[in-house]
């Protein structure tokens, strides 16, 4: 009976805080959601070779859709890199997450003018993506 409690109590030591739980949710839409961005960004060049109509469309969209998922983006990368910056403590991770995220906004924002939101967004969306990766990895490393 002893032993049984020991151990009951040796794993609840290990356990993460309450809403650091490593099953990767928001991570994983994080993804989708770089994967999306990413995707559209890398749309246009190749819209514009197969029609005037859909590549024309696709650029006139750019900033509604990167502000659209920039908004969705922001909330769920903030909880998921929180969560994992818990479960694992790297500081890299939050670092390319938060850099991906501000240079998302720098891009869609039009800062450094029109012509740099597809490139700073999709830096942004890339060490974004590596930021997600990450944090799924760490949790299946320490889960």
């Amino acid at each position: 009976m002893r032993l049984f409690a020991k151990r009951n109590a040796m794993n609840s030591a290990k356990s993460p805080p309450d809403g650091a739980r490593p099953d990767g949710t928001l991570d994983r839409a994080a993804v989708f959601l770089s994967g999306l961005c990413l995707l559209h960004c890398l749309a246009v060049p190749f819209a514009l070779l197969l029609g005037s109509f859909l590549g024309e469309w696709l650029i006139n969209s750019e900033t509604r859709v990167h502000w659209l998922l920039l908004g969705l983006a922001l909330p769920i990368s903030a909880v998921a890199l929180w969560r994992g910056y818990l479960r694992h403590h790297s500081a890299l991770t939050v670092a390319l997450g938060c850099g991906g995220l501000l240079l998302m906004l720098l891009g869609v924002a039009h800062l450094f003018g029109e012509s740099w939101e597809i490139p700073l967004t999709l830096v942004g969306v890339t060490a974004l993506l590596f930021a997600h990766i990450r944090n799924m990895r760490s949790g299946h490393m320490h889960g």
